[in-house]
């Protein structure tokens, strides 16, 4: 038990990196997904104007 604990504590600065390295690839195709998909629901959330009927 007491080695797999300093197993754990030894791997933590590498485990670091992954996540630091994980979260540049999420961000990095985050950025990439917003410049994609800018402006496709534009103006596609109304309603469209009934037939015969005045708003107040």
């Amino acid at each position: 038990m007491r080695i797999l604990v300093m197993l754990l504590l030894d791997t933590l600065p590498m485990l670091g990196n992954v996540l630091l390295l994980c979260f540049f690839v999420f961000f990095i195709f985050g950025i990439v997904g917003v410049q994609l998909w800018e402006g496709i629901l534009r103006q596609r959330c109304f309603l469209k104007p009934l037939p015969n009927v005045t708003y107040p």
